[in-house]
């Protein structure tokens, strides 16, 4: 029994260091699994830590390029100005962004649905590091997306009347968001591009019941078709049907699902406040579309001094503030020699269409051109805003002021003219070395080189409310190209829809003697003071109007014969289509959405 109870003993023993050695290596496998479990976190957290870095360093840059939309495009001058962030712990060592070309497409969805946008593809790759050499890299993928509003051939906010006399060939998108109305009232009018409206269109005139089929819309491969409808009178199947069937589908109204293009401007802000002087209670978001407040150059012109033009250049507000303006000599002088860069002439001509002596603010392109294009110094000129100050309130029918372009055919530099009153042009424009340029102002009027204040005089005796003989001068052929953005001259009313509202009592359709005054249409959008008897007027732009003229509207359009029309060779410019090439200015809404995102290890 006792040898029995000492091989238990010893087997005890054994079980005992068997069972301490396994709760050992168990303790040591615990401790070196924690160890290890502790330097994977570690290692894990600061591979986190650097990747959110990377992250962080992704969305700065992206703060950095909405700014840089904050004008509509992203230029490879602000790619290659974007900075990484500074971050504590932290070093970003590569940073880069490389922009695909930026290409016209019509948005399908949102509230921008139907305009042409111009996306611009932007890859960034962000590094950054963490003291210990731990590294992440991302590559973020944007799409920059800027709207233009000068992208259509033609964009009327109101009703859009086209009642040419002379034949009419016109190419680029048309939209309106009103009704549409086309009578060619001589030559036939060809459409060669899109038509839209949300509301209806009119084969007749607004202001009477004229009726001309002599209307011709290019199909999808680009055959002219007749138009032998429209909303009134639509053909058995409906106007969609027929409009697919002629033009496939290419002139929509607001039975084709068409909606109204919203312009980006401010919630509540009239379409007429982008000319409008500056108020001091203007929001930041109308400062940035008012060209008012864009003006590299802001001048103010006082009526009471208008004699003395120059001192007004002396006194130009510039933005950046401090930039160079030319001094009285230069002014007076005329920088190319050639006389004043800039004269006042007090009741320079008769204005035929508004019966009235206008007083002229010129400007010598020419010579204004040359002054800025003048190096070393930064002189930046290309964005010029003019308002006028002691305009008599108590006889506004003899205080006329205007704006007048000369000598515009060379431009050196990308130029916009804005101005609260009505703006002329004088001879070709922007012909020789084209440069992006635009008009926005209350009306435009073209004078062609024919043109000459002498042969149309106007005294201050001379009576506005009194109608006297225009002498009519006959015009040469002339050439511009331009954006214009202006008012326009309306038709009051639809004699066969609201005929009631521009005579009461009175039912539509109205006929004979009470036929409304006809506005004068797009053929008159861009104005004329001469018999053009059939001499080109060339126009390359994009035709724009968002209002109705507050100061050019003392006269309908054909109150004396003092202009016949034009030849019409008018088309949208499609350099347009290109960001890089959008006037000085040009109101855009712009907006980076990020497209994708992925880590590279």
């Amino acid at each position: 029994m006792s040898t029995l109870l000492g091989n238990r003993r010893g087997f005890a023993l054994e079980s005992t260091v068997v069972v301490m050695v396994l709760l050992t290596v168990l303790i040591g496998a615990a401790v070196t699994s924690a160890v290890m479990t502790q330097r994977t976190a570690g290692v894990d957290y600061r591979g986190s830590r650097v990747s959110y870095a990377t992250e962080a360093g992704a969305d700065n840059v992206m703060a950095q390029l909405e700014v840089a939309m904050a004008d509509g495009i992203v230029t490879p001058a602000e790619l290659a100005a974007l900075t990484p962030p500074v971050v504590p712990g932290f070093t970003y060592t590569a940073i880069s962004a490389v922009a695909g070309a930026a290409v016209p497409r019509t948005i399908t969805s949102g509230p921008y649905a139907g305009l042409i946008g111009l996306n611009q593809a932007i890859d960034i790759t962000v590094e950054a590091r963490d003291a210990l050499a731990n590294r992440a890299r991302d590559i973020v993928t944007v799409n920059a997306q800027s709207i233009p509003l000068f992208q259509f051939g033609v964009f009327y906010e109101e009703d859009l009347e086209i009642h040419n006399g002379p034949q009419l060939d016109f190419m680029g998108w048309i939209h309106t968001n009103g009704n549409l109305y086309l009578t060619p009232g001589g030559g036939p009018t060809n459409f060669h591009s899109l038509i839209t409206t949300p509301d209806s269109m009119f084969e007749m005139r607004k202001a009477s019941n004229a009726v001309n089929t002599n209307i011709f819309i290019d199909d999808a491969s680009g055959v002219a078709r007749q138009l032998l409808f429209d909303s009134r009178n639509p053909p058995p199947g409906g106007f969609v049907a027929a409009s697919q069937a002629t033009f496939n589908g290419r002139l929509m109204t607001g039975e084709s699902g068409v909606t109204p293009l919203r312009l980006p401007l401010p919630t509540g802000m009239p379409p007429i406040e982008m000319i409008k002087p500056r108020n001091a209670g203007d929001t930041p978001q109308v400062q940035a579309v008012k060209f008012a407040w864009k003006a590299t150059w802001h001048m103010t012109v006082d009526m009471a001094s208008l004699n003395n033009a120059c001192n007004t250049v002396g006194a130009i507000t510039t933005l950046p503030a401090g930039h160079p303006v030319p001094t009285a000599l230069e002014c007076a002088n005329g920088f190319l020699g050639a006389g004043a860069m800039v004269r006042g002439i007090p009741n320079a001509f008769q204005e035929g269409r508004e019966n009235i002596g206008a007083d002229v603010f010129e400007i010598n392109v020419a010579d204004l051109q040359a002054w800025v294009n003048v190096a070393p110094v930064p002189r930046d000129a290309s964005i010029i805003y003019i308002t006028f100050i002691n305009v008599d309130p108590a006889n506004t029918l003899r205080d006329y002021p205007v704006v007048r372009l000369v000598n515009g055919s060379t431009l050196l530099r990308p130029m916009s003219v804005a101005t609260d009153r009505p703006l002329y042009v004088w001879n070709n424009f922007n012909t020789l070395g084209w440069q992006p340029a635009s008009f926005l102002a209350d009306a435009i009027t073209f004078q062609s080189s024919a043109w000459t204040d002498a042969a149309h005089p106007w005294t201050a005796a001379m009576d506005p409310n009194v109608d006297v003989a225009f002498p009519v001068t006959n015009a040469a052929p002339m050439t511009v190209f331009a954006a214009i953005a202006a008012g326009h001259s309306a038709t009051p009313c639809d004699v066969n829809r609201v005929a009631p509202a521009c005579f009461p009592g009175t039912p539509p359709p109205l006929t004979g003697g009470a036929l409304p005054n006809y506005g004068g249409g797009l053929e008159n959008f861009p104005r004329f003071l001469e018999n053009w008897g059939g001499a080109t007027m060339t126009y390359r732009g994009s035709l724009v109007s968002l209002f109705q003229s507050g100061y050019a509207n003392r006269r309908r359009w054909s109150w004396q014969n003092y202009y016949s029309p034009p030849a019409r060779d008018w088309q949208f410019d499609l350099r347009f289509q290109d960001p890089n090439n959008l006037p000085p200015g040009t109101p855009t809404v712009g907006s980076v959405v990020q497209t994708a995102f992925r880590p590279v290890y």
